[in-house]
């Protein structure tokens, strides 16, 4: 029988042959920042146009022998004797490549003096030709734009409006096992140590690698850029937890299942003190499973986790699988998770040897690993954090692991499992990946903390405050409903609805809003105390401020209580912000004119122009225009929201911004004409006046003289024309009979 120490030896050597790999960013193929470069750099220098790049000089000599430095004085980081060394080295090494190509057509911008980094401007093919030859340059790159997790990356899970819910991840830690992190980074709080200054994220940073040597001598891995992305990728989704970072890696990048196991171990030993969430996974080995792996060695140990309220998030693979994951993904109770893109990034074609083509939102990652046992999708494509960018199922996997620390703060005493149903509920979006036709859920943040509003009700509105005269909240409308004899508001069926009340604490203007909600709202302001009699003082669908955003402005009175729903059109929901402001002093300067007719003819219907106008300096609401008209005059129609009660005609415009005008025509039948034969205008808000002389106009109204082409004969006065005109026909013919008769007789007398 060999020795103990012997049998071990040899299970770690086949072990060796199944160890786990970090699943950092694939190597691109055929789309690679080189092409890119050359593409843009030929471009532009052929336009005649110099090309600024950024200068990755080759330090890997520098890089041996600080670590050595590092090794010699225990120094985790850098010391200033170190950063001395590399100022001195960096300049020499930089010297070396520039000085043989230096030319006028190569202007030095900036010279990084504690990186092997440089910034330059070329202006001519010939002289970038002549500066990438030199040995000592390792990479050249376009000085890109880059942005932050949480403006890019967040958004397509939702965990901005998450954050404004105060949703942060207060009190509860994550286990990053992977290949250390370097706490100093600003990304973890600029620790000066463990848990030290009390901005620090990290309460833990161990070396399981060095702290445990059965397999033989072996150095803890010291280039921590995956872990930084992972651990910084958690703190983006939950910047209120805390991380206790555990290294299983060694230089060698080798990570094995002992060390794994006794991470996982420190997990479950520390969950009560720590209040650890998740322990996230991105890591895993290269046997392909085809079903859940209950034989595994993690499994056992996952379900342990579990079991002390722990979810274990492990990456479900870069090797392109449709129908499988690997070990420890495939364990029957690890949170396992796929990667797909956040956005349109172009075709790209990974070192994995598959390509996508095309990019989208929601598109799974030709490198993803899938399978029907495969638990969830997150973002995994190009996440910048900790200063890092990376891509692969590594990067997915944090982000599910910091949600899941967001909801065990939420719901501190639901099970493991009831917060990973929260992950894949029903109202998350569901993404179908193409190459198998399997549909699985793509992590929501807001829609996973989702719970019945407290505000759901009209009867349970929610108070807002009036101590002050603004104030804004942030809530969801996620699961509400909308009651019985519910109104419809802003006109719209609705359906998913939240209440607030208000009681105003002085007269003035309040404006209330939705701008920055995620959903298209509906806005609408009560009187009354029951949801089936309310009254109607105010409602918006849509303001044309961002998508769907609603608005109003409204008179308040005070003492008077407001009730205020917000939905959503058509029963969308979402995160909900509502903002509003009270301005006690609020005034509007509104003046009136009247144009025409200055003279009429009875019998006929003649137009009235009226123009308002707010001369500020708030806008004015339920602006109102009151016409009075004289005795004979009838209101036929206007172009405005009018009604009239005997001679007087109430007109509606609504509100008026300041500096701004409204004109109403209004059509008016004449019927007769008395002494009286003024028109007048005036016109109010809701708002007080500042200046009240110039509320009201008018203008005097005359008979034409018949001049104008309008002035005809009515019906009747066309009658009496006609009889005139055929009595004196008749008489006229009557007259010239008589004297033809006459002529007659007097020629026949002067016959005889």
């Amino acid at each position: 029988m060999a020795p103990v120490n012997t049998i071990r030896l040899i299970g770690v050597f086949y072990l060796t042959l199944l160890m786990q790999q970090v699943f950092s960013q694939p190597a691109m193929a055929g789309v690679t920042l080189s092409t890119e470069l050359t593409d843009k750099v030929n471009l532009e220098l052929a336009a005649g146009n110099p090309v600024d790049l950024i200068i990755e000089y080759d330090d890997a000599e520098i890089e041996t022998v600080t670590k050595t430095m590092r090794n010699r004085l225990a120094k985790r980081r850098d010391n200033d004797e170190i950063r001395a060394y590399k100022v001195e080295k960096y300049k020499a090494l930089k010297d070396r490549v520039d000085l043989p190509t230096r030319r006028p057509e190569i202007e030095d911008l900036q010279s990084y003096s504690h990186l092997p980094m440089g910034f330059k401007r070329f202006k001519s093919k010939v002289a970038l030709e002549a500066f990438i030859a030199q040995a000592g340059v390792k990479a050249m790159y376009i000085n890109e734009k880059m942005h932050l997790i949480s403006i890019q990356n967040s958004s397509l899970i939702n965990q901005t409006f998450s954050y404004k819910l105060g949703k942060q991840g207060a009190g509860t830690t994550v286990v990053v096992i992977d290949n250390g992190l370097d706490y100093t980074k600003s990304d973890f709080g600029s620790c000066t140590g463990i848990g030290s200054p009390a901005s620090c994220k990290v309460i833990a940073s161990i070396d399981q690698v060095t702290s445990n040597r059965i397999i033989g001598s072996r150095q803890a891995a010291t280039n921590h850029d995956h872990g930084n992305n992972v651990a910084g990728t958690i703190i983006g989704v939950a910047p209120g937890s805390k991380i206790a970072a555990i290294n299983v890696f060694d230089t060698a990048s080798g990570a094995y299942s002992n060390d794994i196991i006794s991470a996982i171990n420190w997990g479950i030993s520390n969950q009560g003190k720590y209040n650890i969430a998740s322990i996230n996974l991105s890591l895993g080995g290269d046997t392909k499973y085809t079903s859940p792996c209950s034989n595994d060695w993690s499994s056992s140990t996952i379900t342990s986790a579990k079991t002390a309220g722990i979810s274990v998030v492990i990456a479900a693979g870069n090797g392109g699988y449709t129908d499988g994951l690997i070990s420890p993904a495939c364990s029957p109770d690890a949170v396992s998770v796929g990667a797909v893109y956040d956005s349109n990034e172009g075709g790209i074609s990974w070192g994995t040897g598959c390509t996508d083509a095309t990019t989208a939102a929601d598109q799974v990652v030709c490198f993803s690993n899938s399978a029907n046992f495969l638990k969830i999708l997150a973002p995994g494509v190009n996440i910048t954090s900790a200063g890092i960018k990376l891509s692969g199922t590594s990067q997915a996997a944090p982000h599910v692991a910091g949600a899941i620390a967001v909801l065990r703060s939420a719901f501190p005493s639901e099970t493991a499992s009831q917060l990973q149903s929260r992950l894949t509920n029903t109202r998350v979006p569901r993404v179908t990946d193409t190459r198998n036709n399997l549909s699985f859920p793509r992590l929501d943040l807001l829609q996973a903390l989702a719970s019945l509003p407290t505000n759901n009700n009209f009867a349970s509105a929610s108070a807002l405050s009036n101590t002050n005269n603004s104030g804004s909240v942030s809530s969801s409308s996620i699961l509400s409903t909308k009651e019985t004899g519910e109104p419809n508001h802003a006109g719209n069926t609705g359906g998913q609805s939240v209440w607030w009340k208000w009681t105003a604490p002085a007269n003035g203007q309040l404006s209330l809003d939705t701008h920055d909600s995620n959903y298209d709202t509906l806005l609408a302001v009560y009187r009354g105390t029951t949801v089936n009699a309310l009254s109607n003082v105010v409602a918006n669908d849509n303001d044309g401020f961002g998508v769907g955003n609603s608005s109003v402005l409204l008179q308040a009175q005070a003492g008077q209580e407001y009730k205020i729903a917000l939905d959503g059109r058509n029963g969308a929901a979402g995160f909900v912000q509502l903002n509003w402001k009270l301005n006690p002093s609020a005034n509007a300067n509104l003046s009136v004119s009247i144009t025409g007719p200055n003279a009429i003819s009875l019998g006929t219907q003649q137009p009235s122009i009226i123009t308002v106008s707010n001369a500020g300096p708030q806008v004015a609401t339920n602006v109102a225009v009151t016409t009075t008209l004289p005795a004979g005059a009838t209101f036929v129609s206007s172009n405005a929201n009018c009604s009239a009660t005997n001679n007087i005609v109430h007109c509606l415009l609504g509100t008026l911004g300041v500096n701004s005008t409204a004109s109403l025509t209004m059509q008016v039948h004449w019927n007769s004409i008395g002494s009286n034969t003024q028109l007048l205008a005036s016109v109010s808000s809701d708002l007080p006046d500042s200046t009240q002389d110039n509320n009201a106009a008018s203008i005097q109204v005359a008979m034409s003289d018949g001049s104008e082409t309008g002035d005809s004969p009515t019906l009747p006065e066309w009658g009496m024309i006609f009889m005139m005109a055929l009595m004196i026909a008749i008489g006229h013919k009557a007259q010239f009979r008589s004297l033809k008769l006459n002529s007659k007789m007097q020629n026949k007398g002067t016959g005889h």
